[in-house]
């Protein structure tokens, strides 16, 4: 066999190694995103940015309100909080705080909620939500927002269904059944009643009662919001 045609070989052995190494290479992963919802317990319009870029509409999130489930990559997060506007410029305001989040959760039926209790990171919470629905049941859960006062009582209908103790505690989901009903909040330590509402909860959504930053440090405006999570 002549030198040139083992050339020949050789360089077609080599393209063809190079073309089947080509074929099997793994496509490239795209980032992937994570659902999270912002709930306002505070008692200033917010807004939220991630990387210089606001991720909720321009009317803000106002308190007791919640921006809804937006996508944002999942993986290690830095997020800054501003209020809606500078008071005195009526101009975009100062960043209030950062607040660093781990979004690693691949799970297709958990979302994450962040929870601002005031203007400062240390009253900013991230919460995981796992989100299962029951087709007979509301599902709602408990979570203390309000800085102040975490020794708490929720009664559905009179009937006890959640006790916390500390700021920043979540409970599970629980089932709650459906329709008209009549939410209390009471002291632990001396069972006044704090908050008090009437809502209709119905099969098949799941819900998160929150307490918010009380007004003037008065107990007896404590604040409680409510978010429909699915």
């Amino acid at each position: 066999m002549s030198k040139s045609i083992t050339y020949i070989i050789c360089l077609a052995a080599v393209m063809l190694a190079l073309a089947s190494c080509v074929k099997n290479d793994p496509d490239v992963i795209k980032p992937s995103n994570v659902s999270v919802n912002v709930v306002n317990a505070s008692e200033e319009v917010l807004n939220f940015y991630l990387n210089g870029t606001r991720q909720n509409s321009i009317t803000g999130i106002f308190p007791l309100g919640a921006n809804g489930y937006t996508a944002i990559p999942r993986g290690n997060q830095l997020l800054a909080f501003r209020k809606q506007f500078n008071r005195n410029q009526f101009t975009d305001a100062d960043i209030l705080f950062t607040l660093p989040v781990k979004l690693d959760s691949v799970a297709s039926n958990v979302r994450y909620s962040i929870f601002t209790g005031g203007i400062t990171s240390s009253n900013a919470f991230t919460v995981l939500d796992t989100l299962v629905s029951d087709a007979n049941n509301a599902k709602l859960r408990f979570v203390v927002a309000s800085p102040q006062l975490g020794a708490l009582r929720v009664y559905l209908n009179d009937t006890l269904r959640f006790t916390s103790s500390a700021f920043k505690q979540v409970s599970t989901f629980k089932l709650v059944g459906n329709g008209q009903k009549v939410i209390k909040i009471r002291s632990t330590t001396n069972d006044e009643v704090l908050y008090t509402s009437t809502t209709l909860m119905e099969a098949g959504r799941i819900y998160t009662l929150f307490s918010a930053q009380i007004v003037a440090n008065n107990k007896a405006n404590l604040r409680a919001g409510l978010v429909i999570n699915q």
